[in-house]
């Protein structure tokens, strides 16, 4: 299956504050991979194979990878989920030196952390 680079990118950004939990000891390797192959993709190098690959060497980042890329929605219409919905607010972030970061704040109580990169505050994503 073939996917968007953008994709690929947005999904490496959204993994990275759970590589701890997926990967333990190896996260800190494989976030600064990342981090790097992210630098270079705003460079506008094509690294999303590699991506992919670093992804592939671990079931579990695998695994998560897989299932935010099949989750991409691909419609041709709209129809409304039945019931009365509710809106989920969960503020994004990201970081400002960079945008090899994302972050989503899925408490009002949580702290905003600092990007691992560049051990800056998250600013909020427009």
């Amino acid at each position: 299956m073939v996917f968007e680079p953008e994709d690929i990118l947005e999904g490496t950004r959204l993994i990275r504050p759970f590589l701890p939990e997926l990967l333990g000891d190896d996260a800190v390797q494989v976030d600064r991979q990342l981090s790097e192959l992210l630098a270079q993709a705003k460079a506008g190098q094509q690294v999303h194979d590699q991506i992919l690959e670093i992804f592939k060497s671990y079931p579990d980042t695998d695994d998560w990878m897989a299932e935010f890329l099949s989750e991409k929605p691909i419609t041709k219409g709209f129809e409304p989920l039945p019931g009365k919905g509710q809106p989920i607010s969960a503020s994004k972030y990201r970081c400002p030196q960079g945008d090899d970061y994302s972050w989503y704040r899925r408490s009002v109580g949580t702290a905003i952390p600092n990007c691992p990169t560049h051990n800056v505050p998250l600013i909020p994503a427009d």
